[in-house]
């Protein structure tokens, strides 16, 4: 009978000091002890504190930047660049020439909307409002009346409060207040005095249009002003009025400024929303304005009574803008005779 052969095995036994395994071959066994692991190194010691340092005495501290330098504006007015190929000014009034009021404001919508508006005209102007003493603010407004064309053809073009209201809301502007208004002329450094057309207005035509853009045209280039800087005095504004409540359907006009700062043209609600004339021009005004360190949107300032005095001199407005829809025509009982002469005068 053959021997079994020797029997191996290995034991694990745990102890304090560490693991001990012993292996036996048979009878003959041998032990080989590990060595407990080493204790881990002490944790360094956290660098010394840097030494504190004194806060600047108060009037030594850096004055705080104004607030209003961090509320920038914008500086352009939100319109796309102008068509290659647009038509000019003079195109333009050709075009619409016997379209009627409606279709007029329309095509007056539809070029501005399209960008067709002068190069000089599409920066913001600056003006700030206040004496130190009460509220101080900040806004802006167009440099001139809205027009129609490129730099070198171009005309001021009047239009109905609806179609003025469609273009501010399109560029997110207002129109002005009649303090706007005059605060504007205040701040113009191109004041060009109101000229007219004999015999008034021809209603149904735009010829007279083109004949006072043309009076006011060569009054600028006789004075020297720049096209793009501030200029006013030369039409009446549509603007924004208390006054508006008390008769439907009307437009506020004031304005055409004479040397001494008055006005020819009262504040007035004679018309409809459906009138324009040549002596009209759309001035716009931009949407958010700084009120004392603060920005805020032009409209919520009109309407709050305790703000609304710093930009109108009839308190707060419970209308801030004209409806966009003209109302029905109502053709007036008195026919009004076509003029001769287009001659204007001074």
């Amino acid at each position: 009978m053959t021997a079994k052969a020797p029997t191996t095995r290995r034991v694990w036994l745990a102890g304090l000091g560490g693991v001990v395994a012993t292996h036996v071959t048979g009878c003959a066994s041998s032990v080989e002890a590990t060595a407990p692991p080493k204790a881990a190194p002490p944790a360094p010691k956290p660098p010394a504190a840097p030494p504190a340092v004194e806060a600047p005495a108060p009037d030594a501290a850096i004055e705080a930047k104004p607030v209003e330098d961090e509320l920038a504006l914008p500086k352009k007015i939100n319109l796309p660049p102008r068509p290659a190929g647009a038509e000019t000014g003079s195109k333009f009034l050709e075009r619409v020439e016997g379209l009627g009021r409606a279709a007029t404001d329309e095509a007056i919508f539809e070029a501005i909307s399209k960008g067709n508006v002068p190069e000089y005209e599409r920066a913001w102007v600056p003006i700030e409002i206040g004496d130190g003493e009460g509220p101080r603010a900040k806004l802006n407004v167009s440099c001139d009346y809205l027009a129609i064309g490129s730099d070198d053809d171009f005309i001021r073009i009047p239009m109905t409060p609806c179609a003025a209201q469609r273009i501010a809301d399109l560029v997110g502007a207002v129109l002005p207040t009649v303090k706007l208004v005059n605060i504007i002329y205040e701040h113009a450094s191109a004041k060009l005095p109101p000229s007219y057309i004999e015999g008034g207005p021809t209603e149904g035509t735009v010829e007279d249009y083109a004949v006072h853009h043309e009076k006011l045209e060569r009054r600028r280039r006789a004075a020297g002003f720049p096209l793009g800087v501030l200029t006013a005095g030369h039409k009446k504004d549509i603007v924004l009025s208390t006054r508006l409540e008390e008769k439907a359907d009307c437009v506020a006009i004031y304005g055409w400024h004479k040397r001494d700062g008055d006005v020819i043209q009262p504040l007035s609600i004679v018309h409809s929303r459906r009138y324009a004339d040549y002596s009209h021009g759309v001035r716009l005004v931009g949407g958010e304005m700084v009120l004392d360190g603060k920005p805020r949107r032009v409209v919520d300032v009109l309407a709050d009574p305790a703000l609304a005095d710093v930009i109108s001199d009839e308190g707060p407005l419970p209308m801030t803008a004209y409806p966009t829809t003209l109302p029905e025509y109502a053709p007036s009982k008195r026919k009004k005779k076509r003029k001769k002469s287009r001659k204007s005068k001074a």
